[in-house]
């Protein structure tokens, strides 16, 4: 079954749900891009004003010919569209593959509406040991964050540049991008606590209440999570 061809039917019916809005935001990644080439098809899109998560969304509009608004020129978001890296059947999400967790998590935090895409590859029942949760975390905190989580059994990798930049990746706040890995059958909303709770974290790339709607793509058609907002209701 083509993963592919699967992210392009949830993209495309994800689209539908843009077209009502008046401001969007825009989370960051592959399927975004995606996202954002197909929007050109839609005459009424060219209208509406759009944040982006990140700088590489901004300018992935601005070369696509949409209105990209600064943050601070408005309080509100009435939908916002974004991937994840994975979803567990309780609509649990795991992004921040791209580096932009925190201005993700702010944006679907205030949005009135939350649009997720992924394919059918993506969903899981539960997360697993081998799944890892980036962490936004201020560089003069990074080796004081990654020595306490170490001594409570936590594994933490500072995620490097792969291309273009030697070090650490830098996030779109200026955090540091730390991974940390999953024990199995943890309680998230207690690991994501105690991880926020840490002096130095700016954010976490755990989503937890905050799907609306996750669209799941597979090769012949699309799934319709409807999930139960718990945060920002």
């Amino acid at each position: 079954m083509s993963t592919e061809l699967a992210r392009e039917r949830a993209v495309r019916e994800a689209i539908k749900y843009l077209e009502g809005a008046e401001v969007i935001g825009v989370g960051t990644g592959s399927t975004v891009e995606k996202l954002i080439n197909l929007m050109r098809e839609s005459k009424e899109l060219h209208n509406k004003c759009f944040l982006a998560s990140s700088i590489d969304t901004a300018l992935k509009l601005k070369r696509a010919n949409f209105k990209v608004l600064n943050i601070l020129s408005t309080d509100h978001i009435d939908v916002y569209v974004d991937s994840a890296d994975k979803v567990d059947l309780n609509l649990n999400m795991i992004k921040g593959g791209g580096a932009a967790l925190t201005m993700e998590k702010l944006l679907a935090y205030y949005s009135k509406l939350n649009i997720f895409i992924i394919d059918y590859s993506k969903l899981v029942k539960s997360f697993s040991s081998n799944d890892y949760v980036p962490v936004d975390v201020l560089p003069c905190a990074v080796n004081m964050f990654i020595r306490h989580l170490s001594t409570l059994g936590y594994e933490c990798v500072i995620r490097t540049s792969g291309k273009g930049k030697y070090g650490p990746v830098v996030s779109d706040v200026g955090g540091v991008i730390v991974d940390v890995r999953l024990h199995e059958g943890l309680d998230l909303v207690k690991f994501n606590n105690m991880i926020r709770s840490q002096p130095g974290v700016i954010e976490t790339g755990l989503f937890i209440g905050l799907s609306d709607i996750v669209l799941v793509g597979y090769e012949d058609g699309v799934e319709v999570l409807r999930g139960v907002r718990t945060s920002n209701s």
